[in-house]
């Protein structure tokens, strides 16, 4: 993360599953929970486990040796804490199957699973003693069930794609025993977000914009609360009230009609994936979005969906790419 218009559908005709934002529903879970639940038993790092997800609880009855990541970004946070993968789902728009941001990277015979689609038996053969599922796609959220009688699992901790980073990290970092890993994880993370904030003063108060195009339809990142609007408020940033004020529809987004697309505007720098650069000159072409102050001074700025993925998802096992991806139009901002 389920049809249209629910969170990341266009993945299939655009080969990025799991990047794109085309709507999610909360009913995507079999078991909601009430928000900000958790808990745990045992001391750091011992186990038996147990743990309180958005889908359930759960036993971890010994630390795990066969993990299973389907989301980017359990593959990417499992990769930073060194977790044994031993089966994870491919990202079909790139090279080597690997979600941008996942470090070290893990083999093709890793990456055998469908990111859309769930294979019970592909994932049974693989043995897990562990299934992380904190991002992964809303069909594996129906399958919620069926995999617990697998392996233990650990879906996302409130909502799909609403969870912060250092949240999916500290989760994350539970269910493996390498709770001080995750720490060290999330404050190298708090850090790197802290010096490019000292660095660049001039970001403060400064207006963001974000969202993705996909077929023609434009969705914006609307959500204040969401892991996107914390990634650039660690960098003194806001999301503008205008668009605060669209409210969410789902997944912590909303679409945006050509009628309000010049509320754009309330925003210093704007970033929206799109599929290709063919894309992205199209979009800027658009009768409203060519006379936006953002367009004509340069601050309308493109991602691919990849690089769009990890600022949908933002994690402390991606800042410093993502950093280093927006770095140098957020500098631009900053001036």
């Amino acid at each position: 993360m389920s049809p249209l218009p629910r969170l990341m559908r266009a993945v299939t005709a655009l080969a990025v599953a799991g990047l794109v934002l085309t709507g999610c529903s909360d009913s995507d879970s079999d078991t909601p929970r009430e928000k900000g639940a958790s808990d745990t038993q045992g001391q750091q790092g011992a186990f038996p486990l147990a743990l309180t997800h958005g889908q359930g609880k759960v036993t971890i009855p010994r630390k795990p040796e066969r993990v299973v990541v389907l989301g980017f970004a359990d593959a990417q946070i499992a990769a930073a804490l060194g977790a044994p993968v031993v089966g994870g789902t491919r990202n079909t728009s790139s090279t080597d199957g690997n979600w941008l941001g996942v470090s070290p990277a893990f083999s093709s015979e890793v990456l055998t699973l469908d990111a859309i689609n769930p294979n019970l038996e592909k994932i049974l053969a693989l043995k897990p003693d562990l299934i992380l599922m904190t991002t992964a796609q809303p069909g594996y959220g129906s399958a919620y069930k069926k995999l617990s009688a697998i392996a233990p699992v650990i879906s996302y901790k409130n909502k799909l794609l609403q969870d912060s980073g250092d949240e999916l990290t500290t989760l994350i970092g539970q269910a493996l025993g390498e709770e001080k890993k995750a720490e060290q994880l999330i404050a190298k993370s708090h850090k790197s977000l802290a010096d490019f904030a000292a660095a660049h003063p001039g970001l403060k108060g400064k207006g963001y914009a974000f969202g993705q195009e996909a077929s023609g339809t434009v969705h914006a990142v609307v959500a204040a609360d969401g892991p996107t609007a914390r990634f650039f408020g660690a960098l003194g940033m806001k999301l503008p009230e205008p668009l605060v004020k669209l409210g969410i529809e789902s997944g912590g987004k909303t679409q945006l009609s050509q009628e309000n697309l010049d509320l754009l505007d309330n925003a210093q720098i704007a970033f929206f994936g799109v599929p290709d650069k063919k894309a992205g000159e199209a979009f800027a072409k658009r009768p409203v979005v060519s006379s936006l102050k953002l367009t004509t001074s340069g601050s309308l700025h493109f991602l691919d969906y990849n690089e769009s993925g990890m600022l949908l998802g933002p994690n402390p096992a991606v800042t410093d790419l993502l950093l280093a991806k927006l770095g140098p139009a957020l500098k631009k901002a900053s001036a």
